[in-house]
């Protein structure tokens, strides 16, 4: 093996040597490259499926591409990238990896610097293929798990070469942290000075004679560093080709959940810091693999389950209501009649889960053990993991389902729970499966989303990928894949193989699956998942979502000409007694299931015509109603400073007072208005996508920091999806109900025949419209007098 040197950009032409270009394709061939390059892209010899080997490629598909290029195994090589040859370094580092015995070369700088100093060219050049016989690995550089343990025990240095707050977060026990970067000029982009890099390299203990283990978790990070030790003579220098990520899965059970959940029932009983204690480091993120996430209030726990769809049978409901009754219950020295909600209730989700709040750790194993007979998880209900799969709560009745997509989402859920593998992705990972003409599951803002097509005589799915809110809402990018019903799980599989590959575990603020989407398209992306798939994608079939259901409140009818009867849960959250009692309605009326909603209400199916009215006169439909008001119907709400750290505001009373409100002051002609409202910017509520969309805030006046909320308004997940725009921001709290009233007299107004409200706002001034909702700037008697408008107008 050679080891590998720097060269400037001048000296690029006086080498006899082969020209290697790994930037992308379109890159080399579209835009200009250095005369007499090859182009062998970095996406080829970094190989996404390795584990022991890393991202090494096979060395068959090695040996064509440098065969290809008319690269011979004594051949020097020359490599260069645009990023300030990190991925050069890569490159090389493979060839050496792979026994080539011809010098090797990284460009110092980037082709940027070299473009600026010489000739470049579009001309492909004229190659004459050869034959490559790679060497095996060499054994002498990869340094292998057993070679990393000696490291941390031995003489040799271990370094970490990923970014400071990485290492910082956990890293392999006596490693120093040394970052490529470190060695790169930030204004010229080239390779900082010997003198500089050598101090750097001293200040972290580093000498030419010490043996050297590099590893990270993208390698070409770890490859600069050691191109960079290479040229500068260090003798002993190996990498280790497995992520910590890598290390942490395959050398310790701390991430299997459920080796968790058994450290969890042995020691539950004394108490969570035992079973912190018992968990190690990073505790309350491994809880979370088995649905428990610390509450604000100390000592207590939210509880989460995995309830694939939606979907529950009589007996499951009734182990969740009485898990409601018996556990979720209030301290001692808290009343609960003081409680806008009492004691002992149960919320569902936007992603037809079900939680609960105050459970005691001490009651956690007598939890599961009332769950798990009647078939309710709790694994990777949490964390960074595949989240409970959503799909239209009336799948396998609705009268517009193409595909009963039940099977799909169980497979999908069946697939990776407590695969230890998936359960630390680098963030989570939210599936919709739509079988159903409505798409009703939401696929537009969901990581991956599964929609009904039909492909010749073949009924299956169109596949979009990236959805998601937050900060950056972004709607999913259709992919132009067709798959089969038996396919999906291996998609799923796949993405989430690519996104352990290529996302980040450090930066949760931009590292969804949606970031990587935005940063390749839909084009690239597909590309990469397809070298993850085990079969050959093909084009998409006809897209037969035709409508979207914007909830399932009310009476509907079913294929097999019964009914199911959508209930309205305000905000929900529901009394646990009263979840028994929807049970029981559900087997004296219905089929005996449940059904959960992302709008986190319910559906009772399979309810026969003559029974509606009894059904209807229930004293439960009193209080859970078919027919709400139009705000209650829409509201839909997180869970707020109550319980959540992150929220800024109270929202589940609230939003629940102020539908009710709203339905008794406000006419509209119009069934339903969403009316979602998040705590936070992070979006749990998911207020981008419906009528009026709350979030959060606070606000600075003369009497010191109040409550407040940032209005939105005009989203809608439609066969135009749009999100909502935030038009009047840190509204007074209290004053957010007379500013939605005043937006609904202007609507009521001004809106044309058959216009619904949403429509409405995409149509209007936004300008005007703030105007209207923020009391500050207008006097509310006036702007609805007006429609809106002010004398200053």
């Amino acid at each position: 093996m050679s080891a590998i040197e720097f060269i400037p950009p001048t000296a690029l032409g006086d080498r006899d040597a082969a020209i290697v270009d790994v930037r992308e394709a379109s890159a080399y061939t579209d835009l200009s490259h250095v005369p007499g390059a090859a182009n062998i892209p970095v996406d080829r010899f970094r190989d996404p499926t390795g584990i022991a080997r890393g991202m090494l490629p096979d060395p068959t598909d090695l040996a064509t591409w440098l065969g290809e290029a008319g690269i011979s195994p004594t051949d020097p090589v020359i490599a260069y990238d645009d990023d300030c040859g990190v991925y050069a370094a890569r490159f090389l580092a493979t060839l050496a990896a792979f026994g080539h015995d011809g010098d090797l070369y990284l460009l110092d700088g980037d082709y940027s610097v070299y473009e600026r100093e010489a000739d470049v060219t579009v001309e492909q050049p004229d190659v004459e293929p050869v034959e490559y016989e790679p060497d095996d690995l060499d054994e002498t550089l990869l340094a292998d798990r057993e070679d990393v343990e000696a490291a941390v025990d031995g003489e040799a240095i271990v370094v970490d070469t990923r970014t400071e707050p990485e290492f910082e977060q956990a890293h392999i026990p006596g490693a120093v942290q040394l970052d490529w970067e470190a060695f790169v000029d930030d204004e010229t982009g080239r390779r900082r000075s010997v003198e500089a890099i050598e101090s750097t390299l001293a200040e972290h203990g580093l000498e030419p004679d010490r043996p050297v283990v590099l590893y990270c978790n993208t390698a070409r990070r770890l490859s600069y560093v050691f191109a960079v030790l290479e040229d500068l003579g260090y003798g002993d220098v190996r990498f280790y080709e497995g992520s910590l990520e890598d290390w942490l899965r395959t050398e310790t059970d701390d991430w299997d959940p459920a080796e968790i959940k058994r450290r969890v029932r042995e020691h539950a009983t004394e108490g969570p810091e035992a079973v912190k204690e018992a968990l190690g480091e990073d505790a309350a993120a491994k809880l979370k693999l088995v649905g428990l996430y610390e509450q604000k209030q100390s000592g207590y726990f939210m509880f989460r389950t995995k309830i694939p769809g939606g979907v529950l049978t009589a007996d499951a409901a009734r182990a969740l209501g009485t898990v409601a009754e018996e556990y979720a219950t209030l301290p001692e020295e808290r009343d609960p009649d003081r409680s806008p909600f009492g004691d002992g209730y149960l919320d569902v989700t936007t992603r037809q889960d079900v939680q609960f709040h105050w459970i005691r750790m001490a009651d956690v194993p007598e939890i599961w053990e009332l769950l798990d007979p009647a078939g309710v998880s709790t694994f990777q209900t949490g964390g960074n993991s595949v989240r409970n799969v959503v799909s239209c709560p009336a799948a396998g009745v609705a009268d517009d389902e193409v595909l009963d997509a039940r099977p799909v989402a169980e497979a999908i859920t069946e697939a990776f729970l407590a695969d230890r593998r998936y359960a630390n992705l680098p963030r989570k990972l939210k599936v919709s499966v739509n079988g159903c003409r409505g798409a009703c599951a939401q696929p537009e803002i969901n990581d991956l989303g599964f929609t009904p097509a039909r492909k010749g005589d073949r009924v299956g799915f169109n596949l979009a990928a990236g959805g998601g809110l937050s900060d950056s809402p972004r709607v999913a990018s259709d992919l132009d894949v067709f798959v089969e019903r038996d396919q999906v799980v291996d998609v799923v599989r796949a993405t989430a193989d690519l996104f352990i590959e290529h996302g980040s575990y450090l930066d949760t603020a931009v590292n969804r699956l949606r970031f990587l989407v935005e940063e390749w398209g839909a084009e690239q992306f597909r590309e990469e998942l397809q070298r993850f798939a085990p079969f050959e994608f093909e084009s998409a079939g006809e897209d037969l979502v035709t409508h979207h259901h914007p909830d399932h409140v009310g009476v509907h009818e079913q294929a097999d000409g019964d009914k199911y009867v959508g209930l309205s849960i305000p905000v929900g959250r529901i009394d646990g007694t009263d979840f028994r009692g929807m049970a029981d309605l559900a087997e004296s009326y219905g089929n005996g299931e449940i059904r959960l909603t992302t709008q986190q209400n319910l559906l009772l199916p399979g309810v026969a015509d003559g029974d509606l009215d009894d059904l209807r006169a229930e004293p439960l439909l009193d209080e859970y109603s078919p027919d709400p008001g139009p705000f209650t119907r829409g509201v839909v709400t997180c869970t707020g400073r109550e319980f959540c750290n992150y929220a800024l505001v109270e929202t589940k009373a609230r939003a629940k007072r102020w539908a009710a409100e709203l339905d008794e002051r406000v006419d509209i002609d119009q069934d339903r208005v969403g009316l979602r409202f998040s705590g936070c910017t992070a979006s749990c509520a998911q207020p981008q996508i419906d009528d009026i969309g709350l979030r959060g805030e606070t606000r600075q006046t003369d009497d010191g920091v109040e409550s407040a909320v940032d209005i939105a308004v005009g989203g809608k997940l439609d066969v135009d999806p749009q999100f909502a725009t935030w038009i009047a921001p840190r509204v007074p709290i209290e004053s957010a109900p007379d500013a939605i009233e005043r937006l609904v007299a202007v609507f009521e107004r001004e809106g044309r025949d058959g216009e619904q409200f949403h429509e409405f706002c995409r149509r209007a001034d936004d300008d005007r419209l703030a105007e209207v909702l923020h009391p500050a700037a207008i006097d509310p008697v006036e702007a609805a007098a007006n429609g809106g408008r002010t004398d200053a107008d």
